[in-house]
C-alpha cells in the first residue's frame, strides 16, 4: 500500500467542536453518528480517535474515548465526555479491558495502522468496529489529513491480518462516503 504523509491535523484548532455543531444541524455526520451508536451494542467501549467526543457521548456511560489531539480532548471534556489524551499505538489499558473498540473515521489517519489495530486487539474481548471513507476509483485521497484510503477488500485484508475476522460484510454508504465493518477478535 502506498502511504503519503498528510497535512498536520489542525481541525479542532481551526473549527472547534465541529462534530457537535454538525450533529445539532442534522448533517450527514448526524446520520453517521446515530448509525454508529445504534450499531454498537456492547457497553464497555473504547473509542480510539474520539476527537471532540460526540460519538463517544452517544455510546453511553460505559464508553471511554482516547485521542492524541489535545484540543479535541479539551473540547470533549468541556462537553462532559470521558475522553483522555493518549496514543493509539500504546494504549494505557491492560489486556482485554473493553468489550469492543471503535475506530470511527480514524484508521486512515494512522501512519502505522497495523500497530494501532494490534493495540486495539490487545485491549478488547469481542469486536472492533471500523468506519472509514472508501477509496476513490482514481486512488486520489479524499482528505489532506489521510495517510491512505482503502477499498472494502483492502480494509478486510488489513484488519483480518491483525487477528480479526469480518462478521457480515463491509457496508458502503455511498451517499455519506463511509464504509462500516464489524470484526470479531480471533
Amino acid at each position: 500500500m502506498n502511504y503519503s504523509p498528510p497535512t498536520k491535523f489542525l481541525k479542532y484548532e481551526k473549527s472547534g467542536d465541529y462534530h457537535w455543531r454538525d450533529y445539532q444541524r442534522g448533517t450527514k455526520y448526524r446520520r453517521h453518528a446515530d448509525r454508529v451508536a445504534a450499531w454498537i451494542k456492547e457497553v464497555h467501549v473504547l473509542d480510539v480517535g474520539a476527537g471532540d467526543g460526540k460519538i463517544t457521548s452517544l455510546l453511553g456511560p460505559g464508553a471511554i474515548g482516547i485521542d492524541n489531539e489535545p484540543e479535541g480532548v479539551r473540547l470533549a471534556q468541556q462537553h462532559g465526555v470521558n475522553v483522555l489524551w493518549g496514543d493509539a499505538y500504546s494504549l494505557p489499558w491492560q489486556h482485554e479491558e473493553f468489550e469492543s473498540v471503535l475506530m470511527a473515521d480514524v484508521l486512515e489517519h494512522f501512519e502505522l495502522p497495523e500497530k494501532a489495530l494490534a493495540e486495539a486487539r490487545r485491549v478488547l474481548t469481542k469486536y472492533i468496529y471500523i468506519t472509514t471513507p472508501p477509496k476513490r476509483p482514481d486512488g486520489k485521497l479524499t482528505d489532506a489529513y489521510h495517510w491512505f484510503e482503502l477499498s472494502p477488500d483492502e480494509l478486510k485484508e488489513m484488519v483480518e491480518s491483525a487477528g480479526f475476522v469480518l462478521e457480515g460484510g463491509i457496508d458502503v454508504v455511498r451517499a455519506d462516503k463511509v464504509m462500516y465493518g464489524r470484526f470479531r477478535k480471533i
